[in-house]
């Protein structure tokens, strides 16, 4: 940071914390009197920033600093004084359809306006608490701490970031994050709005059904291709339907292309199976590292009666299978107490290893090199590392037993 970034920064007053974990802090700037807010991020979002620092977008508040301290990137920007979709529904309830129509028809303009920019720009977490209307209903797309530029040359994501069920497939391993990763998330989100739940628990029953079922197809290929051509659907939707008194649909059916869709072939239903199940996964891990339960052995830690049992039987077995192991010589003979101990030991010793490697205790698959990411790749991972450390484990016990053949 220089000296002249440092003074600028100097006229913000830090008023109070937005949100701690997000490093978010109301500010005011000291001459003017104006509100702003200030964040403190990482620096992986800084080409964006500092695009957007000189493009003004409707719906995006502007950027007014963008300034890189050491691996920090400390942002100035715009304070919208209004409420996240988020806390509405928590406040107001679920969204008509008509209500979210009204707020894809704003969101679609704003995504059209971040594809535009040269080079085109991804938000990557689109979701409702990222999203603020103010008091004049003006709607705000917010935090750009995912967003990243389109990049081709890449064949996948190589750092996942977002917001688990509102991200895209891709940007779990499964591809690269481009224009259609907006889509995605731009389709939970209204999905969200009527419904309260995420995507894989069905899609809101409306008149645009086929549209969100559309934006939520999740290989990429299958959905809209840019915000413009969603754009031109959301507005082929509102030409083929009317809105009465009572912000609800009338009874026209609609019949255009967004209602057809092609069935996934195999590859693409292996896929979506794949990806629901590392969704699924995600959560649960996710709730369990923020709980105590995390310190419990592997079959315990999810409270489920059958996995509690099947773990008592493993665990069972496992000591006896070291009680009751015998050695013998290179004769037939047993071999000595100090030798069958150490064997006991070793065999104890790799059984409970491999136990918390595939039970994944205290999320230790996460440490390693290629897990950190949930994906097909590490899901080879995870049974490669497991014979590797069973390799290494009998290899150390063989150099053990030859280096000392006196026992």
């Amino acid at each position: 940071m220089t000296l002249e970034e440092e003074s600028r920064l100097s006229f913000y007053k830090e008023l109070t914390t937005i949100n701690s974990r997000k490093n978010v802090m109301l500010v005011q700037h000291i001459t003017s009197r104006e509100l702003f807010v200030k964040k403190t991020l990482d620096i992986y979002s800084k080409p964006v920033y500092d695009q957007l620092v000189n493009t003004h977008i409707n719906g995006i508040p502007n950027i007014i600093e963008c300034i890189k301290d050491g691996k920090q990137l400390i942002i100035i920007e715009e304070y919208i004084n209004g409420k996240t979709l988020s806390q509405i529904i928590n406040e107001q309830g679920l969204f008509n359809e008509y209500k979210a129509y009204y707020i894809a028809v704003k969101l679609a303009h704003i995504l059209v306006n971040l594809q535009a920019c040269i080079p085109p720009i991804i938000h990557r977490d689109i979701k409702p608490s990222n999203i603020i209307i103010d008091k004049n209903e003006q709607l705000y797309l917010i935090d750009f701490n995912a967003a990243r530029h389109v990049n081709n040359n890449n064949y996948e994501d190589t750092r996942m970031l977002g917001t688990v069920y509102f991200a895209a497939p891709e940007q779990y391993g499964f591809g690269q994050s481009d224009e259609r990763t907006d889509i995605y998330g731009f389709g939970a989100t209204i999905n969200y709005l009527m419904t309260g739940d995420k995507p894989g628990a069905g899609i809101a029953k409306c008149n645009y059904s086929g549209f969100l079922k559309k934006c939520l197809m999740l290989d990429a290929i299958n959905r809209y291709q840019s915000a413009l051509e969603l754009l031109n659907a959301i507005k082929y939707i509102g030409a083929n339907n009317v809105y009465n008194k009572n912000n609800t649909f009338n009874t026209r059916t609609i019949h255009n292309n967004t209602t057809n869709f092609n069935i996934p072939n195999i590859k693409s239903r292996i896929k979506n199976t794949f990806f629901n199940h590392c969704n699924k996964y995600i959560k649960k891990q996710q709730l369990l590292n923020s709980s105590w339960k995390k310190y419990l052995p592997p079959g315990f830690r999810s409270s489920n009666p059958v996995y509690c049992i099947l773990a008592v039987i493993w665990y069972l077995l496992i000591i006896y299978m070291t009680f009751t192991l015998t050695v013998d010589t290179k004769d037939g003979i047993n071999a000595s107490l100090t030798k069958t101990i150490l064997y006991r030991i070793t065999i104890f010793i790799i059984l409970i290893i491999e136990t918390l490697w595939y039970g994944n205790y205290l999320d230790i698959r996460r440490k390693l090199p290629g897990m950190k990411n949930i994906n097909v790749l590490s899901f080879i991972l995870t049974y490669i590392y497991g014979q590797l450390f069973l390799f290494i484990l009998v290899l150390l016990l063989a150099i053990i037993l030859t280096f000392l053949p006196f026992i």
